[in-house]
């Protein structure tokens, strides 16, 4: 059997999970996503017969791995069901995986690479917009996703599994640096929490992508967020979500 969790423990979660314990609609919102994805139907798990099912709920037993237990159960870790609840943020390119997919220059221009594989409607509605915000730094069209993890049937590894797609506008601004303040990643997200259930309850299904360290500029490094607005939710009266989201960012900053 084999020892050792799936991912390292995150360390000094105490302030982040007292923050979601404190607010009734976060508290709601992480019951909500958990049971929408408990398995009461045999297609959700299919991917895990019995005897893996049973040695990964032995495994997270014998390893005392709640995330383990949870993929078991409902394909989510604890971080998962935070992030697919709105109420901690993706980070950005987890995994090693390219996520968002920034797919315009700092001028609002289509990068060539993409040119082929973005609806002409979609690129014009954005630029038409781009055009038009008195703050148009670090402001892109991007392709973003969210995700889980599972198990793989063959060995009982875990990996990224994809949910869905979308294509929106990207807003990325800096944040205080917290790796030189000697804060975890937990911590970090705590930092921000504020901000981000403020970003959820005014724009609901916004994505929210948080990393740390991660922003360069003159030579200096800041933590950075992005704040991702889907054309599936907020494709109508997009440049005032822009705005919305602009005012909430510096009104916290």
């Amino acid at each position: 059997m084999r020892e050792g969790t799936i991912f390292p423990r995150e360390e000094k979660t105490e302030v982040l999970f007292q923050k979601i314990l404190n607010d009734p609609w976060a508290c709601e919102k992480l019951q909500e996503t958990f049971c929408n994805y408990l398995f009461c139907d045999d297609e959700i798990n299919s991917y895990l017969s019995p005897l893996e099912f049973s040695q990964a709920l032995f495994n997270a037993y014998h390893n005392r791995d709640l995330s383990a237990f949870l993929m078991a159960i409902c394909e989510n870790t604890i971080f998962d069901l935070l992030r697919n609840s709105y109420l901690i943020p993706y980070r950005f390119n987890a995994d090693g995986i390219e996520n968002p997919v920034i797919m315009t220059d700092d001028n609002g221009l289509l990068l060539p690479k993409y040119k082929s594989k973005v609806h002409e409607k979609d690129y014009n509605h954005f630029h038409e917009i781009y055009k038009e915000l008195n703050n148009n730094k670090k402001i892109y069209l991007a392709k973003a996703y969210s995700y889980n993890h599972k198990y793989t049937s063959d060995n009982m590894e875990m990996k990224q599994q994809i949910l869905e797609k979308n294509t929106g506008i990207l807003i990325i601004r800096e944040l205080p640096d917290t790796v030189t303040a000697n804060k975890t990643e937990a911590e970090a997200y705590s930092a921000v929490w504020d901000l981000m259930i403020e970003l959820e309850k005014n724009l609901p299904m916004a994505f929210v992508f948080y990393g740390q360290d991660s922003l360069v500029e003159n030579n200096k490094r800041y933590d950075e967020i992005g704040i991702f607005l889907p054309n599936s939710i907020f494709l109508k009266h997009l440049e005032k979500h822009v705005a919305k989201a602009e005012a909430i960012i510096y009104a916290n900053k």
